[in-house]
């Protein structure tokens, strides 16, 4: 068990900057000021509502391809589309508790110091991070919501890309202890990579490359082999299993490593669309999928579609309202908080506007607004839920 240390004295986090800095970094988390002072607090609760920041896909056409299957409609294709390829983001945090450190092989007392700098992602209230600078990269999983406590994964080959990295099942769950971790790489070979333990009491873990070897169904013209398979580029795990999106919207169930049953219908907007941004997240035991939708400029969000996902017949339903709950999508992570607790607006969305990073509103009735956001939560959030939380103890 870790050993507890401490706690040290930690400055309050500065004000959150929207612009990148000299050095090309973001903020992470991208969300209201006030809803991050929250989660520093009371992170042990609200970091299971947050997820990955997902990915943004352009439409390519296709009209003078042919379908990779004979006597298949030919139908446009979807790319990645990498105007933030190169923005890293760098923690903006403070969390507020006892600390703890874990190593790989043994524990050991010591100060609280990150040796990390970049967030990479989040799942199940994990946050996956990356080390300053380091060659081969060094990434680490911290453990925010169970004592602060984190571990360095293995070396990781840098010939392959680390797109995201998902667990299987949150510390809430009974089967956590049996929870699995796979990395989607964005390529076919390897479609991602698993982590898993060496054989032997004392092996340690290592990295599994797997291939999906299955064709995409929403495929497109491409004679090379590379784009013939499934890429996965999205993913989220619920119950311990792997729901992923491949880039063409394909979903995938994984279990054990392996690709057990796909979705018929292609994950898209229902509506015409240049570029989309594509978030999933999980919330009161739904998978939910997110489009925040440009029709000419990927800088200009001009309509929001949230799909739930029926897990028996694994078809996406649009929900026309999110009941009271309401969602934040920043540009590097997405949240779905009580909207009642937390005294916002509910069945609203807010996110970025990509072109001046602004907050905009989209209410499912009225459509897409721009707000404020010292307006979007309570001034005195951060104090009224800590008086709750005293009051309840």
């Amino acid at each position: 068990m870790a050993n507890k240390v401490k706690k040290l004295k930690k400055k309050q986090p500065a004000p959150l900057k929207k612009e990148t800095n000299a050095l090309g970094l973001k903020p992470w988390p991208d969300l209201p000021q006030q809803l991050i002072k929250v989660i520093s607090w009371q992170y042990s609760t609200l970091m299971f509502d947050m997820s990955y920041g997902g990915v943004t896909k352009s439409w390519r056409s296709a009209q003078t391809k042919q379908c990779c299957n004979p006597g298949a409609i030919t139908q446009p294709w979807l790319e990645l589309h990498d105007g933030n390829e190169d923005t890293k983001f760098k923690f903006n945090i403070s969390f507020h508790q006892g600390e703890w450190t874990w190593g790989t092989w043994y524990w050991r007392r010591r100060p609280w110091q990150m040796p990390w700098k970049y967030y990479v992602g989040c799942s199940n209230g994990v946050l996956v991070a990356k080390r300053a600078s380091s060659s081969p990269p060094e990434y680490y999983l911290h453990f925010v919501t169970i004592g602060e406590c984190y571990q360095q994964l293995p070396p990781w080959d840098q010939r392959v890309p680390f797109q995201c990295a998902v667990i299987s099942s949150s510390h809430k769950d009974p089967d956590f202890r049996n929870s699995e971790m796979i990395v989607l790489t964005g390529i076919s070979h390897p479609a991602f990579v698993y982590y898993k333990q060496k054989a032997g009491l004392w092996g340690g873990y290592e990295w599994i490359k797997e291939d999906g070897a299955i064709a995409e169904p929403h495929c497109y013209d491409h004679k090379s082999k590379r784009n013939f398979f499934m890429r996965f580029t999205n993913a989220i795990g619920y119950k311990g299993k792997f729901y992923a999106l491949s880039l063409q919207g394909t979903l995938a169930v994984i279990e054990d490593a392996r690709i057990t049953a796909l979705g018929t219908k292609r994950a898209a907007p229902t509506v015409h669309s240049r570029h989309f941004k594509e978030c999933l997240l999980e919330s009161d035991g739904e998978i939910l999928l997110i489009f925040l939708i440009s029709t000419k400029s990927v800088n200009i969000v001009d309509d929001v579609e949230v799909f739930r996902l029926d897990i028996g017949t694994l078809s996406w339903i649009k929900l026309e309202r999110l009941g009271d709950r309401t969602l934040f999508l920043g540009s590097d992570c997405c949240m779905l908080v009580s909207a009642s607790k937390m005294g916002c607006r509910s069945d609203y969305i807010y996110f970025r506007n990509h072109k001046d990073e602004d907050w905009c509103a989209y209410d499912f009735q009225k459509g897409i607004s721009q707000c404020e956001s010292d307006a979007i939560l309570p001034q005195d959030l951060p104090f009224r839920l800590n008086d709750e939380l005293q009051s309840e103890k």
